[in-house]
């Protein structure tokens, strides 16, 4: 597993009159940029990323910039707080990144229309089974 240290990369700053204890920065691994890209993605606030991701929103802008990741406008496809964690407990689970887990769920239910229907069950579903659709 790749792992990037914001470090700075190893820099002593303090003769810049930077302090080393200014921010704890973590380790990020390629499981937290894909998350940090997931949650970017889904066009979240930067808040809230940085508070999921227990990091600042400073570093979540910093990493984002470093990793090349844009904070464009987003499609309007985003998950709850608790939907977002079930999935990423199953892909660990799973040893799988959240977006593939979601990408399997989707081709699933877009293989089965009857599946994805029991789990709308709306006016529309009850259309679908009676076959007036």
């Amino acid at each position: 597993m790749v792992q990037w240290s914001d470090n700075n990369y190893g820099a002593d700053n303090s003769s810049r009159g930077v302090s080393k204890v200014a921010e704890k920065y973590d380790t990020w691994t390629e499981d937290r940029i894909a998350q940090l890209g997931y949650l970017i993605g889904t066009g979240r606030e930067v808040e809230t990323i940085a508070e999921e991701m227990g990091t600042t929103a400073g570093n979540v802008y910093r990493q984002a910039a470093r990793f090349k990741l844009s904070f464009r406008t987003a499609p309007g496809i985003s998950m709850s707080t608790r939907t977002y964690k079930a999935v990423g407990a199953a892909a660990h689970r799973r040893g799988q990144d959240t977006a593939t887990i979601v990408n399997k769920v989707l081709r699933i239910l877009g293989d089965d229309p009857t599946l994805l229907e029991n789990i709308l069950d709306d006016e529309y579903s009850k259309a679908y089974f009676r076959g007036l659709v």
